[in-house]
């Protein structure tokens, strides 16, 4: 027996009741040899993992010279081979040495099938991201829309698909999008008061290019508030920002100082954590005190 309680030595006295565990746990069978320079290789990295796992699987190392019945048993041909066995049923297996990146990526399925969904979704946005990026938008709000209609719940992906649709300018799509959920969840919370600066502009014919040309010339309260807002809900925050901020600096009293909490409305509009937020806070206390 190991010390590590996530690690045992499989012996036929207790096979059964390894398999057993099974039933509750992902079960890691490590045949090996003390011949097998790989076996001896990858041996830390099978137990580094079943530390880092802290009980999500059980790891069950099997001297294959000792225990021939028990390798017959599972088939074993060549070593090192892994098997994963999961409520009685072998459900993965391994044969030859693996890298750390490999036993991870063979494990993560079953041992931690939360945390392969969450890597799953992440490498979809990215490769969702490259591709507007790329100026394949239409493949990429496609797939977006294809996926979303599957899971709706997924609110990262509708948080991508809002702001590509606010990007090319379609607002009453990008709104539409957002409308399909009621519940209060972080991902959109940002969207909703991007949509609620342009709400507060309703009314006001003038383009974000436009408004830029006029405070080049002569930057009034009016045009710097209006851009701010205006840029602010289409994404552009550094230039809302900017724009806010000239507007505190000088004239402070417009409209009994919109412009404080104009800033705060749109650090709502930032996601959480978000480092613009921080930086324009302390920007704006100075300006304030």
């Amino acid at each position: 027996m190991q010390d590590n309680a996530s690690i045992i030595d499989v012996t036929e006295q207790n096979i059964q009741q390894v398999l057993e565990s099974s039933r509750q746990i992902p079960v890691l069978f490590d045949f090996w040899a003390s011949w097998c320079q790989p076996c001896l290789q990858m041996a830390p990295l099978l137990e580094k993992l079943a530390g880092e796992y802290q009980g999500k699987f059980l790891l069950a190392k099997v001297d294959a010279d000792a225990q021939q019945n028990i390798a017959a048993q599972f088939g074993v041909r060549s070593l090192p081979s892994l098997k994963l066995v999961y409520q009685g049923q072998l459900v993965s297996e391994l044969d030859g040495a693996q890298t750390e990146g490999a036993l991870r990526q063979w494990l993560a399925p079953v041992v931690d099938p939360d945390a392969a969904q969450a890597e799953q979704e992440e490498q979809f946005l990215e490769q969702v991201r490259q591709a507007i990026e790329a100026g394949h938008g239409g493949q990429a709000e496609q797939a977006l829309r294809q996926t979303l209609s599957e899971q709706p719940d997924k609110h990262a992906f509708r948080a991508l698909l809002v702001e590509y649709l606010l990007g090319e300018g379609r607002t009453d799509e990008a709104q539409s999008v957002l409308a399909e959920v009621v519940e209060d969840v972080e991902e959109l919370r940002p969207f909703r008061a991007r949509f609620a600066l342009l709400e507060k502009l309703e009314g006001g014919g003038e383009s974000l290019h436009d408004l830029a040309a006029r405070i080049e010339s002569d930057a009034t309260p009016e045009d710097l508030h209006a851009y701010g807002l205006r840029a602010a809900a289409a994404g552009q925050f550094q230039a809302g920002l900017d724009a806010l901020l000239t507007l505190l600096r000088d004239h402070r009293d417009y409209k009994d100082g919109v412009a404080r909490q104009a800033l705060l409305e749109v650090f709502d509009c930032l996601p959480k954590g978000d480092p613009l937020a921080s930086q324009y806070r302390r920007r704006m206390f100075t300006y304030l005190h």
